[in-house]
């Protein structure tokens, strides 16, 4: 196996290589060291080593020698001298970065820190776009020499530039959950400034009918309804000093169904927030003060990762209904003890309903009713609390839905039936 001296001396046989781009090329290789170091060593190890073979009788490597020397870029006089050559008049640029590293590692860490200090910025991290020519020319020496133990020229600015800012300033580099993003864009030398979302959990109350859990534009251009989930968050936009706020909810209930008990979960995701000492008590006065109707309980901070476990155990978490029903024909007492019998852990066979049949595709749903228990209010009027899987239609458990649900009430009650209310108190959690 060729030595990492033999390496580079063919690198720099053919390639001028300032001491961070040679380093770089053997970052995995020896702890403690900067590229500039490594690359630095990697030079005057591999000038040494030339001059003893030279010194041995192996004159036929002088040549080699005099185009390593000058590939090096080394301030040394002597050591080119060593070799029969004079210092260049113009220096060759380095291959890959054409001499700019050590400036652009500089001149953005002192950018990317007044930034900082200017903002009271607490945690970050950098992001770099590279010019493809630049990477191009770094990936043609990784694959010409083979080299294993390499790091991209992007991955050494942001770990230079992060490590400067962070020496100087309060701020620490966050690669969990970054307050700001700074993006270096060498192709046309600017820092951008990406501000991390700011995602809270909690839960909210939905205690009045026909409130919509997203602003509701009909096709005339006009508000189905006058209220909706949405416009609370958006009311807290000014506190937060966001641009914008994303509701992610687990699970959906319709218009006019209530979220009652202690609430639905939802995170609220906060775009581009301006302001850092988020007090969530003060959050949900602010949220609170809006209508009485709505009501949050935000609880704590979360990260983007969190909101994929919500929306995938939305599905799994089993509900709480409750559920005032109108009968055509007379119930008794018997009946329903009856049905509360027939649907314990019971097995649904569900098809698409046809009243969101125009927006989701028809396909067949297998969910279960776990529970289900009953109060008589009248001949014609009962309650029913029914705890069943997530993503179940319980108004269509009920009516039946013209046999596209099955078993149903109705169908079992042999009764038509009439879902007149229908509340959402209890969705279990799986945080």
């Amino acid at each position: 196996m060729e030595s990492v001296i033999d390496t580079t001396i063919k690198l720099l046989e053919k390639y001028p290589l300032c001491n961070r781009c040679l380093g770089r090329l053997f970052a995995r290789l020896g702890r403690g060291l900067g590229n500039d170091e490594r690359g630095k060593a990697l030079k005057i190890a591999s000038l040494l080593e030339l001059h003893k073979k030279i010194l041995n009788g192996n004159k036929e490597l002088i040549d080699t020698a005099k185009r390593v020397a000058l590939n090096s870029k080394l301030e040394s006089k002597e050591l080119l001298k060593l070799f029969g050559v004079e210092p260049p008049t113009n220096p060759l640029k380095c291959y890959i970065c054409e001499d700019r590293l050590d400036n652009i590692i500089n001149s953005f860490a002192e950018i990317v820190t007044k930034i900082v200090n200017e903002k009271n910025i607490e945690s970050f991290i950098i992001g770099v776009k590279a010019p493809e020519d630049l990477i191009k020319r770094e990936n043609i020496l990784v694959r010409e020499y083979r080299l294993a133990y390499w790091e991209s020229i992007k991955r050494e600015i942001k770990r230079e530039v992060g490590k400067r800012v962070q020496t100087i300033t309060k701020a620490r580099v966050d690669f969990d959950d970054p307050q700001t993003i700074f993006i270096i864009d060498l192709n046309d030398n600017t820092v951008k400034e990406e501000v991390r979302s700011l995602l809270v959990y909690g839960k909210y109350r939905k205690l009045g009918r026909l409130i919509s859990q997203n602003i509701w534009i009909g096709k005339d251009g006009k508000r189905k309804y006058s209220l909706s989930i949405e416009d609370v968050a958006k009311h807290s936009l000014e506190y937060v000093k966001a641009s914008s706020v994303v509701l992610h909810i687990g699970g959906r209930e319709d218009t006019d169904v209530r979220v009652i008990g202690d609430g639905r979960p939802i995170v609220l995701e906060y775009k581009s927030p301006n302001r850092k000492d988020i007090d969530l008590a003060y959050l949900n006065k602010v949220l609170n003060s809006y209508t009485p109707w709505i009501q949050f309980n935000i609880n704590m901070r979360v990260k983007k990762a969190f909101v994929s476990r919500l929306k995938s155990f939305a599905g799994q978490a089993y509900k709480i209904y409750r559920a005032l029903i109108f009968s055509e024909q007379e119930i008794t007492v018997e009946k329903l003890q009856s049905l509360e019998k027939f649907f314990e852990n019971k097995l649904i066979l569900q098809r698409t309903p046809t009243r969101v049949l125009r927006r989701k595709s028809d396909r067949l749903r297998k969910k279960m009713v776990h529970q289900v228990k009953t109060i008589l209010i009248s001949p014609h009027i009962f309650l029913a609390l029914i705890k069943c899987d997530g993503g179940l239609y319980v108004k269509e458990l009920i009516t039946g839905d013209n046999g596209r649900t099955s078993p149903s009430f109705s169908e079992f009650l042999g009764s038509p039936l009439q879902c007149l209310m229908l509340d959402v108190m209890h969705v279990h959690e799986y945080i």
